[in-house]
């Protein structure tokens, strides 16, 4: 009896976490507002974009494709950012340095769909920074791209690093060197959103 009033506690406590990490920012939609103005302004997709807020924890949903049509986030998903320069959970480090394996900041058009080799013959958009905090985004090879990650919120525990086995040893790789990486099944919801746009759409990663 006491095993099983346990078990009910410990299982509401972890649906209470993933709905708490599933709730969107109170400042979402006012970032979406600002996000318009500007597409508008450039001559971008005033129907869809993508808002990344890194500014939240990575077992928390902060990658969200926005309707501005509705006013409404048409999915929502966790999402993993560089490893570069000792970022860890609460020490989020952004930069557009080469070979930094940061995530940068800013405005990026999202390009056409590939399948990259790197990636394992995986496909993946390609990302054009549009500021000066994400310039180097051709160069560096930063991309839109899935992972096998759980497609729900994991909070309060961050996005784990994966453990790969290569010639017999373990070795722990991130989920992301620089790239904007999200769940296998979100990305193919986000790419199908994305090959019914009309004109190129905005992502816009900040903190």
């Amino acid at each position: 009896m006491v095993i099983s009033i346990a078990v009910s506690v410990a299982l509401l406590l972890a649906v209470l976490c993933i709905i708490r990490g599933a709730r969107t920012p109170d400042t979402l939609e006012s970032k979406a507002a600002e996000l318009y103005a500007y597409c508008k302004k450039k001559g971008y997709n005033t129907d869809v974009a993508i808002l990344v807020d890194y500014g939240r924890h990575s077992g928390r949903v902060r990658f969200f494709v926005w309707d501005f049509n509705e006013s409404r986030p048409l999915l929502k998903s966790i999402c993993a950012q560089g490893c570069g320069k000792g970022d860890m959970e609460g020490k989020n480090v952004f930069s557009n340095e080469i070979g930094s394996l940061c995530t940068s900041l800013g405005h990026y058009k999202i390009g056409r769909e590939r399948t990259i080799s790197r990636l394992g013959g995986r496909p993946a958009f390609t990302l054009v920074g549009l500021d000066a905090t994400n310039s180097n985004a051709v160069v560096r090879g930063i991309l839109l791209h899935p992972v096998r990650l759980p497609s729900f919120a994991i909070y309060p525990f961050p996005i784990p690093s994966k453990v790969l086995r290569i010639s017999g040893r373990a070795v722990v790789r991130p989920y992301s060197e620089g790239c904007i990486t999200v769940p296998s099944d979100k990305y193919r919801e986000t790419a199908d959103i994305l090959h019914h746009a009309r004109k190129p759409v905005i992502m816009w990663v900040y903190k």
